[in-house]
C-alpha cells in the first residue's frame, strides 16, 4: 500500500505553508480570574453548528485569545487534506490515506474495489471525507455505496483534494481506540476515554496521553498554537499506536457550517463533566480560577449547562457541591400549553396555497447567497429554495418552537390524540424528588415501558433503549442536576410512551397533503409495492384534523411506526425551516440530502409540486465554482426526467 504521489504533490504548498508559519506555539498564560458569564456569552449562540452545550468551550476559547477560524482556513477538517498534512510532520503514525475518486482514476482492468483490495492488501476502510462520527455509522457515511456506484460508472473526472467526497484508508488493527484531547501543547491529562466504551480509566491513560505528547512535540507552531484538538487514536495489538483522525475545533464552512468542537463536550449526558475537566485545566495549568457561571436564567437549558459545569468543577477537585433550591410549579403541562394552542388557531390564512400556473426557474446562482443558513448539508439547499420560490414561510412553525418534542406532542395531540404516545416534560415529572426515586416513578407513570429523550435533536430512534438506560443512570448517580419545571420548551428530556414497534417509517407532507412517493423506512430496507399506503393514509388522517395554523406552508418528516398489533402512530415530527435553538439555521428532513439518495427524493418532491401547485419547475445549475452544489443540482434535474 502507498500514498498517491500526485496528491502528496498536491499538498506540498500548503505544508510549507504551515511549517513556515511562525505563530505562538503556546498563549500567554492568564493573569488573572476568568468568569465565564453565560450572559455575556449568549452573543456566540448563534453559529454553533450543533447543541448550545459547545457554547461554553466556544466562549473559553475566545477568551484564551483563540482564532476559530484560523487552522480552517487551510481545510484541515477534510480527512484527506488533513492525513496528507499529517504524513508531512509525522509520517509513521497515519495511516495511508487516499482520495476514492483519484484511487477510481488508477484503477486498471479491474473493478474498483477488486483494485482497492490490491492497493491495501491489510485490508481498507472508507469514509466520507467532512463529517463526524465516521466510526459509528455503517459503510464510513455510504462511502461504501460510493464505490460501488465509481466502479458501475465510466471513467470518473479528475478532482482537487477538497472536492474528494470520500477517503480510503488502510485499515489499522486496533485492540482499543481512545479520544485524547489537546490544547495546544498540553494533553489534557483526565480527557482520555475509550471511544466506544464507557468507564473511567485513570490508569490507563499514560500511554495514549504519552503518543499524543510525542506528536504535539513534532507538529509544527501553527498546528499547536491555537488548536484545541481531538485525537482519535488506535492502539494496536503489537503495543504500538496510530491516529486515526483528529477532531479541530473551530469554525468549518463546509460541513454543517459553524463551530464544531469534540462531541465529549457537548455529550448529552456527560458534556458537563468534561467541559468542566477542560476548564479545570485550563485553571492548573495558568495558576487562576476559571469558572463557569450561570447567570442567565431567561436561557434555562444554557444556564442549566453552566451550573452543572460549574458543579463538575468542584466534584473533580473533590470540594462539596451546594444544590441549588429547586423549584416546584404545579401547573400542569395542557395549561401551559393553552396559550400556544389559541396562537395557532387565532392564525388566518388558507390550508394549503393555491396553484401558481407559471414555470419556476431554480437557479443554482440564484441560491448561493442561501448557503449561509443551512444547518446541515448544501444538499437541502434546493428544497429551501423551491419553498421560498413558492412563497413559504421559513421561520414561521419554528417561531412557535414546534421543534421540540414537548411542545409539539402537546400541539399535535390536542388536535389529534392518537397522533404521538403520550409525552412529558422529564423535570416537570421529577421535580421534588429524590434522583434515585425516578425510575420507579417513571415505572409508575409508564406501566408499559417508556423513552428517555433529548427534547430537541434529531437521529434519536436507532439507539433508544441504550440512550434511555444511559439517561437514567446518569441521573440516578447524580450526574445531573434536576432543576424542577419550568416551561414547555425549558425542558431538556422528554419522557414518551414506550410503543412495540414492527418497523418505522419517514412520511413526507407538504402543507395539508402526503408526497405518496416519498414514504420510506426510517432505517433500513425498501418499500415494498403497496407498502405506503398504510402510514400514508395514517398521517394524511392526522393532516386533515390539524389546523391551518400548522399545515399552512409546513414541510415536515414524520417518524411513524407501524406497531405489532397492526396500528400506527407518529414518533415524533420532523419540522422543517430556521430553528434558532439547536443547530440553529435550514432544516429539512435528512432524506432530502441524504449522501447517496437525496438527489432523487428531491426529484421526487419537485414532481410533487408540479403536480399540487399546478407549476413547471427547472432546474438550472449554473454555478461550477461550488462543485458540490452544482453537482447536486445537476443530479436532481437528471433524475427529474426519469421519473
Amino acid at each position: 500500500m502507498q500514498w498517491i504521489l500526485e496528491e502528496i504533490r498536491q499538498i506540498d504548498t500548503l505544508t510549507v505553508e504551515i511549517g513556515s508559519c511562525r505563530l505562538p506555539r503556546r498563549r500567554r498564560p492568564l493573569a488573572s480570574r476568568l468568569d465565564l458569564r453565560l450572559s455575556e456569552g449568549l452573543c456566540l449562540r448563534e453559529g454553533l453548528a450543533g447543541s448550545t452545550r459547545a457554547l461554553l468551550v466556544r466562549q473559553l476559547l475566545r477568551a484564551l485569545g483563540f482564532d476559530e477560524y484560523r487552522h480552517l482556513q487551510w481545510r484541515i477538517e477534510h480527512k484527506l487534506i488533513q492525513a496528507l498534512v499529517l504524513r508531512s510532520f509525522i509520517p509513521e503514525s497515519i495511516p495511508v490515506t487516499c482520495g476514492l475518486n483519484d484511487l477510481a482514476l488508477r484503477r486498471d482492468s479491474r473493478g474498483l474495489r477488486q483494485f482497492l483490495a490490491s492497493h491495501f492488501p491489510s485490508g481498507y476502510v472508507t469514509k466520507a471525507a467532512l463529517g463526524d462520527s465516521s466510526g459509528e455509522i455503517p459503510n464510513g457515511g455510504g462511502a461504501e455505496l460510493a464505490s460501488i456506484k465509481l466502479e458501475s460508472a465510466g471513467p470518473p473526472r479528475p478532482c482537487s483534494l477538497s472536492d474528494e467526497k470520500y477517503v480510503v484508508q488502510e485499515r489499522v488493527p486496533i485492540t482499543t481506540e481512545y479520544r485524547v484531547h489537546s490544547l495546544e501543547e498540553d494533553v489534557i491529562e483526565d480527557l482520555t476515554f475509550r471511544r466506544y466504551n464507557d468507564g473511567s480509566i485513570p490508569g490507563e491513560r499514560d500511554a495514549p496521553n504519552a503518543f499524543v505528547n510525542s506528536l504535539l512535540r513534532r507538529l509544527p507552531d501553527a498546528l499547536v498554537g491555537g488548536s484545541l484538538l481531538a485525537w482519535d487514536i488506535a492502539l494496536q495489538p503489537t503495543g504500538s499506536f496510530a491516529i486515526i483522525e483528529v477532531n479541530f475545533s473551530g469554525f468549518h464552512r463546509a460541513f454543517k457550517p459553524g463551530f464544531h468542537c469534540s462531541g465529549y463536550f457537548h455529550d448529552q449526558h456527560w458534556g458537563a463533566c468534561d467541559t468542566a475537566r477542560l476548564l479545570n485545566h485550563v485553571a492548573r495549568t495558568d495558576g487562576v480560577e476559571v469558572s463557569a457561571v450561570p447567570d442567565a436564567p431567561d436561557y434555562p437549558i444554557e444556564n442549566r449547562f453552566y451550573m452543572e459545569t460549574a458543579a463538575w468543577q468542584l466534584r473533580h477537585r473533590g470540594l462539596a457541591v451546594p444544590l441549588p433550591e429547586m423549584s416546584i410549579d404545579f401547573r400542569t403541562e395542557d395549561e401551559l400549553a393553552d396559550p400556544l394552542i389559541r396562537q395557532i388557531d387565532q392564525f388566518c390564512g388558507a390550508r394549503r396555497r393555491g396553484p401558481v400556473d407559471d414555470t419556476l426557474e431554480l437557479r443554482l446562482s440564484d441560491a448561493i447567497q442561501l448557503l449561509p443558513q443551512m444547518a446541515a448539508s448544501t444538499r437541502a439547499l434546493m428544497l429551501r429554495q423551491v419553498l421560498l420560490t413558492l412563497g413559504f414561510d421559513e421561520k414561521r412553525l419554528p417561531f412557535w418552537r414546534l421543534e421540540h418534542k414537548l411542545a409539539q406532542a402537546h400541539v399535535f395531540r390536542r388536535y389529534c390524540l392518537d397522533s404521538l404516545p403520550l409525552t412529558c416534560g422529564l423535570d416537570r415529572l421529577a421535580q421534588g424528588m429524590n434522583p434515585s426515586d425516578l425510575r420507579k416513578l417513571l415505572l409508575e407513570r409508564f406501566p408499559g415501558g417508556f423513552v428517555i429523550k433529548t427534547a430537541l435533536g434529531d437521529t434519536s430512534g436507532n439507539q433508544i433503549h441504550s440512550r434511555t438506560e444511559a439517561a437514567l443512570s446518569w441521573i440516578e448517580s447524580g450526574g445531573r442536576h434536576m432543576p424542577g419545571a419550568g416551561r414547555l420548551t425549558d425542558e431538556e428530556f422528554i419522557v414518551q410512551e414506550l410503543k412495540n414497534i414492527r418497523c418505522e417509517y419517514r412520511v413526507h407532507t407538504i402543507e395539508n397533503s402526503v408526497i405518496e412517493d416519498l414514504t420510506v423506512h426510517r432505517h433500513q430496507g425498501s418499500v415494498r409495492p403497496g407498502e405506503r399506503e398504510g402510514p400514508n393514509g395514517y398521517v394524511q388522517r392526522i393532516l386533515d384534523s390539524l389546523p391551518a395554523g400548522i399545515t399552512s406552508g409546513s414541510n415536515l418528516g414524520w417518524d411513524v411506526a407501524l406497531l405489532q398489533d397492526g396500528s400506527f402512530t407518529a414518533i415524533e415530527v420532523n419540522v422543517g425551516g430556521i430553528h434558532t435553538v439547536y443547530n440553529p439555521g435550514f432544516h429539512s428532513s435528512g432524506f432530502y440530502h441524504h449522501k447517496d439518495y437525496g438527489a432523487i427524493y428531491s426529484a421526487r418532491l419537485l414532481l410533487f409540486l408540479e403536480r399540487t401547485y399546478r407549476c413547471r419547475i427547472a432546474v438550472i445549475a449554473d454555478a461550477p465554482e461550488y462543485p458540490d452544489e452544482q453537482w447536486f443540482y445537476s443530479e436532481v434535474a437528471d433524475w427529474k426526467t426519469r421519473f
